[in-house]
């Protein structure tokens, strides 16, 4: 029999050696979507994707998130275990010491032995113990909380996907917002240098005394209102540039040069406002969440409920016993338990009342994300479409404030003009150069809060209407 604990003791000292598989149901996603690209700028000209890439890739939000989803995975893996058997195992030695006295002697308070006589007996008793335990029925506990680790590692999926969404979105913004810096310097280098030709006439014209000094002083004021102009943007570029660059997760200070921003159509959005609600309503990673959420309510429901039920379990064990290597004993057991609960003081109807209230909240708080992000589409919408209408007069009234401009610095120079028509012509030249800029920022600016909105980021790779 001594030879059955030893053989016992071996196969469990085995199984605790071993190492448990990492991922036994291959529920837990390993690797992070997004993240396939270089974590570190390669190009010399970053597009707008390659920004989007080094984003996702280094940015410490969608890495959050990701290991949530995998958390929440991993307890769905969990909430599994619950329908397979359960096996332990005990091992132990014991140390047994007792002591006798004999004939009229007794203890001191010292603990001294005072006459008569003491025998000592010491032994030790070695166990080996081998269980399995195994809930057959239980009410719908198990599926119950299955299903709603599952629809909770969903609801962290989409929080992931909504992450993602955001990280993009920052993106964009701070690409759009350099660009638009950068579009803005180019107009004020060319506005400083019409300002600067406007000032040289000016002071050419004096010279020779076919103007006064208040033409030349004029344009000297203009050329240095924009050289100020001018020095002004190019800070501004400077703090976008460091957004952008924070945004992909470099330094602030790391020298980015962007690759050429596609040309902007004049076309108003495909697609009406109720069709990209609708879209919304499949696609929104917020919207997914809480549909998720509400299906854990439902399944919560189901666990709340199972504590009123009988429950059925099966239980076996096996333990071999040794003393001194002498005497060893083989002690075997297996029954079935049925537990039926008769009161608990309405406990479950209460947890029932709970997890049914929750389930409402969970129902009201769906509709509410509903409501919302379809105020948030159709707000969007509206404005691509009033950014794209106010593009086309930006535009025109580029082209003509240049005209403008061009013809009354002729006619000055040719001494047919008048000098302040020259100054509203400039002046008139430089608010559409603005006003053109900005029209192109709202629209791609518009462009991605309505995917934003929709819940559909793609867009962001080549934006256009």
């Amino acid at each position: 029999m001594y030879s059955r604990l030893i053989l016992l003791l071996g196969l469990l000292a085995t199984g605790a050696s071993a190492a448990p598989h990492k991922d036994p149901r291959s529920l837990i996603p390993d690797a992070q979507p997004n993240r396939a690209g270089a974590c570190t700028p390669e190009k010399t000209a970053l597009t707008l994707a390659d920004a989007v890439s080094l984003a996702l890739c280094r940015n410490p939000r969608t890495a959050a998130a990701w290991a949530a989803a995998q958390a929440g995975a991993a307890q769905a893996g969990a909430a599994r275990g619950a329908l397979l058997p359960q096996i332990d195992a005990q091992i132990g030695p014991t140390l047994n010491r007792s002591e006798s006295f004999g004939g009229t002697g007794f203890v001191d308070g010292n603990g001294q032995l005072i006459g008569g006589g003491a025998s000592v007996t010491t032994n030790v008793t070695t166990t080996a113990r081998l269980g399995l335990s195994w809930l057959i029925l239980d009410g719908g506990a198990r599926s119950g909380r299955i299903a709603a680790a599952d629809a909770n590692a969903q609801a962290l999926r989409a929080q992931f996907d909504e992450a993602t969404q955001a990280v993009i979105l920052e993106v964009v913004q701070a690409w759009n917002l350099l660009n638009a810096n950068r579009a803005v310097e180019t107009a004020n280098i060319a506005n400083l240098n019409f300002a600067q030709l406007s000032r040289d006439l000016a002071a050419g014209r004096s010279r020779a005394g076919v103007a006064t000094s208040a033409d030349r002083l004029q344009g000297e004021t203009q050329a240095a209102q924009a050289e100020l102009t001018l020095t002004q943007t190019r800070g501004n570029v400077s703090s976008a540039a460091a957004r952008l660059a924070v945004a992909m997760g470099l330094p602030p200070g790391q020298p980015l040069s962007l690759a050429p921003l596609p040309p902007l159509e004049t076309a108003a959005a495909s697609t009406d406002a109720e069709a990209l609600i609708a879209q919304a309503e499949r696609l929104r990673p917020d919207l997914r969440a809480a549909r998720a959420q509400l299906e854990a309510a439902d399944a919560n429901i189901k666990v709340a409920r199972s504590a009123g039920r009988p429950s059925l379990g099966f239980s076996a064990s096996n333990s071999l016993q040794a003393l001194d290597q002498s005497i060893d004993r083989n002690l075997t057991s297996a029954g079935l338990t049925l537990s039926v609960p008769l009161f608990s003081g309405w406990n479950t109807r209460y947890q029932i009342a709970q997890a049914s209230a929750q389930k409402a909240q969970q129902i009201a708080s769906l509709e509410q994300a509903r409501q919302t992000a379809g105020l948030a589409v159709y707000q969007q919408y509206v404005a691509l479409e009033n950014a794209l209408a106010a593009l086309i007069p930006a535009r025109a009234l580029m082209a003509s404030a240049t005209e403008s401009a061009d013809l009354a610095q002729g006619r000055y120079k040719a001494g047919v003009g008048i000098f302040a028509d020259l100054l509203n012509a400039q002046g008139a030249l430089a608010v559409a150069r603005q006003q053109t800029v900005q029209a192109e920022f709202n629209v791609r600016n518009a462009q991605a809060q309505l995917a934003r909105a929709v819940g559909d980021m793609d867009v962001w790779q080549e934006p256009t209407p």
